[in-house]
């Protein structure tokens, strides 16, 4: 009975948690990351990421083993489409937590580069297992497809896009905005580096 009180005091503090807009620790995330793992990747595992992921990420593994035949096309597409959806929900839960999170630094760090790296790792290892055909081709396009998406999926979920439980909104909405979401996207880059030069040019000539 205590048990289920604490639960559900513990579930009402996370819904006031999530539905604040105020920036939050990169370190108080983790921390209650580790102490309530499966609220956050069980309860708050993120479909919509699961289902892109697999869409994604399946026909890169079909394309290396294309000239193997269709038993190493079959298991190859299976293993990555498994593996990477239910992954794939368990990291878009964790973006979503750190989506706010200050350092910005830091939470970049863990969103793009730290947690790709070892689901990367674990992905050649199962691979690797079966006896993958090509594996190296395969594992450099699911990479950089990984280094894209990671940095993309901060940047929709920052803009309350592909969010699941009381923050997110319906599939069919999150679709539609894809496309804007994506120009700003592709644009972000170029805008900051001209924002850098315009303010070297500032200093240089104050």
């Amino acid at each position: 009975m205590h048990s289920g009180t604490e639960d559900r005091r513990y579930s009402r503090q996370m819904r006031h948690f999530s539905q604040q807009n105020s920036p939050v620790e990169v370190v108080a995330v983790l921390l209650d990351l580790v102490l309530h793992p499966v609220q956050t990747f069980y309860y708050s595992w993120n479909w919509k990421s699961a289902l892109l992921s697999a869409m994604l990420r399946a026909p890169i593994f079909l394309v290396a083993t294309l000239r193997q035949g269709i038993e190493a096309i079959s298991i190859a597409v299976v293993v990555e489409a498994a593996y990477s959806a239910g992954i794939s929900g368990c990291y878009g839960a964790f973006v979503q937590r750190l989506r706010r999170a200050r350092p910005v630094w830091a939470a970049g760090l863990l969103i793009v580069v730290v947690f790709p790296t070892l689901l990367l790792w674990l992905d050649y290892l199962l691979h690797k297992y079966t006896r993958m055909p090509n594996l190296k081709g395969g594992m450099l396009g699911a990479g950089i497809l990984c280094l894209l998406s990671s940095l993309f999926n901060w940047h929709l979920m920052s803009r309350n896009s592909l969010l699941v439980g009381r923050e997110g909104h319906s599939f069919t909405s999150d679709l539609k905005r894809m496309p804007r979401l994506l120009l700003e996207f592709v644009i972000l880059v170029p805008r900051h580096f001209f924002r850098l030069l315009r303010s070297h040019h500032v200093r240089m000539h104050a």
